[in-house]
């Protein structure tokens, strides 16, 4: 009976996961990034990249989509990135850091900062470098 019930039960959660809607990538866009840059504690050299924005959270992908960097944002209503897309960096004298992502889909906004940029940010000045990047549907 026990073996049965089990049985049952493991159908009905079955049942209820395949019917579930899947989650939309409101935010997907691709850049060129020109210059080496930190998000999520890791380095990431040069090169192009896919940027998924979804509710607080903003994952960096590789040009073929293999996720490589995972970092939780700030939701920031005011602001648009209009038709174009854009990624903004908060650059110091050796390091650059992932700091914003809009998407004229999901108007995304800050990512939360590390520990190491907080440090460097008490020290240098900042500049400011933006990259534009291309609506990608998906």
């Amino acid at each position: 009976m026990k073996t049965r019930n089990l049985l049952v039960f493991g159908l009905y959660m079955l049942t209820g996961l395949s019917s579930a809607p899947g989650y939309a990538e409101p935010g997907r866009m691709k850049a060129k990034v020109p210059f080496e840059f930190v998000v999520g504690g890791k380095i990431l050299p040069a090169g192009e990249y896919q940027i998924v924005a979804v509710p607080h959270r903003v994952d960096v992908q590789d040009a073929r989509g293999k996720k490589l960097a995972v970092v939780l944002a700030n939701g920031i209503s005011e602001g648009s990135a209009g038709a174009d897309a854009k990624i903004v960096f908060h650059c110091y004298s050796e390091e650059c850091f992932l700091a914003e992502v809009w998407t004229p889909d999901y108007e995304h906004g800050q990512l939360v900062s590390s520990r190491s940029e907080e440090q460097l940010a008490k020290k240098e000045s900042i500049k400011y470098v933006a990259v534009l990047g291309e609506k990608v549907d998906k």
